[in-house]
């Protein structure tokens, strides 16, 4: 996956595009990490995908052909992009103009301020595939999901259009076309990087940091649990 990174007017612009459904192998996590790390000086970022999609999830060709280790290695850089996204002390604001399934759904949610597509389908579909979910995507879920949504929307890995995952907390806004989607995100953006740098890292850092230091103390560990029932 190719991971664009443009700087305009003090925004940063993180783009994904694999030229197909954006699906995420270890590469594609270090790479929106190093996005970040690579690009100190705006004030605020800005995620979004290719024509029609934010991410279809992990690759699963890719976790079914490498066994234990291939799947641990993929899920170890999972959580800890996920968590390097969500601590951020910067703004960020994720434009999905299209679909956002499974990890894509993640991503997402790890950014501050969500902006879906109508057309688009979400969702923590994990179940559905055969996959129990890790710590930190139950994390995720709890901070951003209605209480009373949680059982019936990841139990079954259900899949909701955009309008659905809006009123479920998934996402923040619902915009009507990919050219819409960015246009509320930059404005999110710019508004949230006007307000004092201080005072917004440091109350997100309140608000989220000792939930992601947990599930980074424990990620080698729920992951070997994960796994355990698996080849190679």
């Amino acid at each position: 996956m190719d991971v664009i990174c443009t700087v305009d007017d003090g925004i940063l612009t993180v783009a994904m595009d694999d030229g197909d459904k954006n699906t995420f192998d270890p590469a594609a996590f270090r790479s929106l990490t190093a996005a970040l790390d690579a690009h100190p000086e705006p004030a605020a970022v800005v995620l979004t995908g290719r024509e029609g999609i934010l991410s279809a999830g992990l690759d699963l060709k890719w976790m079914r052909s490498r066994g234990r280790t291939g799947v641990q290695e993929l899920l170890l850089g999972f959580g800890t992009c996920l968590m390097r996204w969500w601590t951020e002390p910067r703004p960020t604001v994720c434009a999905a103009g299209g679909h956002a399934i499974a990890a894509g759904t993640m991503l997402a949610m790890a950014c501050d301020h969500a902006v879906a597509t109508d057309g688009g389908f979400w969702g923590l579909t994990e179940t559905q595939v055969g996959l129990e979910m890790p710590e930190f995507g139950l994390a995720l879920a709890r901070a951003n999901l209605r209480a009373d949504r949680l059982d019936d929307l990841l139990l079954p890995g259900e899949r909701i259009d955009a309008a659905a995952a809006v009123e479920a907390g998934y996402a923040d806004v619902l915009a009507a076309d990919q050219a819409e989607a960015m246009t509320l995100a930059l404005e999110r953006a710019r508004t949230l990087a006007g307000l004092p740098a201080a005072a917004y890292a440091g109350t997100k850092r309140r608000l989220r940091g000792a939930a992601a230091d947990a599930v980074l103390s424990g990620l080698e560990a729920d992951i070997a649990v994960l796994t355990a029932h698996l080849e190679g």
